[in-house]
C-alpha cells in the first residue's frame, strides 16, 4: 500500500472521522428511550472508554507501525485465533455498516420528499462512494479532510444555536426560555435500566470508527509521530463534537417529541433537525439535514476504506482468500477487496422492501456489538504488550506512552464488556411506560 496520507489529513480525520449516522440518528433513539440525563451519562462513559482505547492504540501504533494495525496486534500479543476472529469481525462490521449508512442517507432524503424512490437513489450513492474509493488513499483522505471540516463546523453552529434556543432568544419559538425544564420531575432518566442499556447501544455505534485511524498506519507517512497526536485530538473531539452537542440536544428536545407531528410519521429523524425545527427557525433545519446527509456519506466512505483495508490485511496474512490480499501493480489499490465490499453494498436495496426501514435497528445492534468487541481486543492487546515488556525489562522501548497507562485499558475493557452485555439485557428487560 502507498504511504499517501499526510499529517494534516490525519488530524482532520481524527477531528471529524466517525461522525455519521450513529451520532446524528442513533442518539435520537437513546434520547427517546433513556431521556436526556441517561443520554449524556451513557455517552460520557462510553466516550471515556473510547478515549482510553485510542491512547492504547496510539501507544501500540507508535511502537509497532504495521499493516493491519489492531488486527495484527491481536495476532502478535494475544493469539492467532483471536486475531482471526477480530479481523473478520471488523471486516464484517464495516462491510455491513456501508449499506446501513446508505439506508440512513435514503431516510435523510425522505425528510424533504417522503415518497422518494430508493431504487434510483441507492445506485447514485454507491457510484459516488466507489468513485472516491477507486482514486486511492490520498483522495480518500482529502475527501475526509473536507468532510471533517464541514461536520465540525455544523456541530459548532448547532451548539451555538442551541444555546440561543435554550435561553429563549428565538423570536418565533413559543416556548420562551427552556433551561432544564425537560430534566425536571424525573424526565432526565426514563425507561429504567433498559433505557440506560439502550443508550449504551446507541453510543457503541456512534463512536464506532474512531479506532479506524489505526488502519491508516500502513498508508501514513509518519505513523510514529501522527498516531499519538491523533489519540490526543480524539479526546477533544469526544468532548466538543459529541458530548457538548448532545447535552444541548437534551436541553431543548423533549423525548416525547418524536411521537408528535410532523415527526411521528418519519421512520427515522435526527434530533438535531428536530431541535431547530421545533424552534421555528427557517432554512437552518434544511441546512443541517443536508450536512447530515454529507456526514453520513462521509462515514460510508470511511467504512468502505476500513472494510477493504482490513479485508486486504487479513487475507494477505493467509487468514482469508489470497485473492482479496492482492493489490493493483501501479496504484497499489486493493481492488479485489473493494469489489467484495461493493457486492455487499447491494444490501442497501432492502430499502425498497415494505419493511426495509427495519434494517436500521438490526444493523444498529450488530454494529454496536462489533465495535465493543474491537475496542476490548485493542485494549487487551495493549495490556499483553505492557505485560510482555515488563517481564522482559524493555519498557523503555515505547516510542510514546499512554497518559493513562494500563489502567486506561482495564477501564475500557470493563466498559466494553458492559456494552456487550447491554445487547442481551436490553432485549430481555421490559419497557417502562
Amino acid at each position: 500500500l502507498n504511504k499517501a496520507i499526510t499529517t494534516r489529513q490525519i488530524i482532520f480525520m481524527a477531528l471529524g472521522g466517525s461522525i455519521g449516522a450513529g451520532l446524528m440518528f442513533a442518539s435520537g433513539n437513546g434520547l427517546r428511550e433513556g431521556g436526556p440525563g441517561t443520554l449524556i451519562t451513557g455517552f460520557s462513559i462510553v466516550g471515556f472508554g473510547v478515549w482510553c482505547t485510542m491512547c492504547a492504540l496510539g501507544e501500540l501504533s507508535a511502537t509497532f507501525p504495521v499493516q493491519g494495525s489492531f488486527y495484527d496486534y491481536s495476532v502478535r500479543f494475544i493469539s492467532p485465533s483471536w486475531g482471526f476472529a477480530m479481523g473478520w469481525n471488523y471486516v464484517m462490521n464495516f462491510i455491513l455498516i456501508v449499506p446501513f449508512e446508505i439506508t440512513v442517507m435514503v431516510l435523510v432524503a425522505k425528510y424533504w420528499k417522503t415518497d422518494i424512490n430508493s431504487l434510483w437513489l441507492v445506485p447514485v450513492i454507491i457510484t459516488g462512494l466507489f468513485g472516491i474509493a477507486a482514486l486511492g488513499a490520498k483522495w480518500y483522505a482529502e475527501a475526509e479532510h473536507a468532510f471533517g471540516i464541514l461536520k465540525v463546523a455544523i456541530l459548532a453552529t448547532f451548539t451555538i444555536t442551541a444555546v440561543v434556543i435554550c435561553a429563549g432568544g428565538v423570536p418565533n419559538d413559543p416556548r420562551d426560555a427552556i433551561g432544564f425544564e425537560y430534566w425536571a420531575d424525573g424526565g432526565a432518566f426514563t425507561n429504567g435500566p433498559r433505557g440506560f442499556l439502550l443508550v449504551f447501544l446507541a453510543a457503541g455505534l456512534a463512536y464506532g470508527g474512531t479506532e479506524m485511524l489505526g488502519l491508516t498506519v500502513a498508508e501514513c507517512k509518519h505513523p510514529q509521530k501522527v498516531m499519538p497526536l491523533a489519540a490526543k485530538i480524539v479526546g477533544g473531539r469526544i468532548l466538543l463534537c459529541y458530548l457538548l452537542p448532545l447535552f444541548m440536544v437534551g436541553l431543548i428536545v423533549k423525548p416525547s417529541v418524536f411521537l408528535e407531528e410532523p415527526f411521528k410519521g418519519m421512520s427515522t429523524v435526527s434530533p438535531f433537525v428536530v431541535a431547530v425545527r421545533k424552534a421555528n427557525i427557517i432554512i437552518l433545519p434544511d441546512v443541517i439535514n443536508a450536512v447530515i446527509f454529507i456526514a453520513v456519506f462521509s462515514m460510508a466512505n470511511a467504512s468502505i476504506y476500513a472494510s477493504s483495508r482490513a479485508l486486504h490485511a487479513i487475507c494477505a496474512q493467509g487468514m482469508g482468500p489470497r485473492l482479496f490480499g492482492k493489490t493493483t501493480e501501479k496504484t497499489r489499490l486493493p481492488a479485489w477487496a473493494l469489489g467484495a465490499v461493493a457486492v455487499v453494498c447491494m444490501l442497501a436495496f432492502i430499502n425498497a422492501a415494505p419493511k426495509g426501514d427495519d434494517i436500521f435497528d438490526w444493523l444498529l445492534a450488530l454494529g454496536s456489538a462489533s465495535n465493543y468487541f474491537t475496542w476490548m481486543s485493542i485494549c487487551f492487546a495493549h495490556l499483553r504488550m505492557r505485560w510482555a515488556m515488563k517481564r522482559q525489562g524493555k519498557t523503555d522501548v515505547l516510542k510514546w506512552k499512554s497518559p493513562i497507562g494500563a489502567w486506561g485499558s482495564i477501564i475500557s475493557i470493563i466498559i466494553s464488556f458492559v456494552g456487550l452485555v447491554a445487547q442481551l439485557v436490553s432485549a430481555i428487560l421490559p419497557r417502562e411506560d
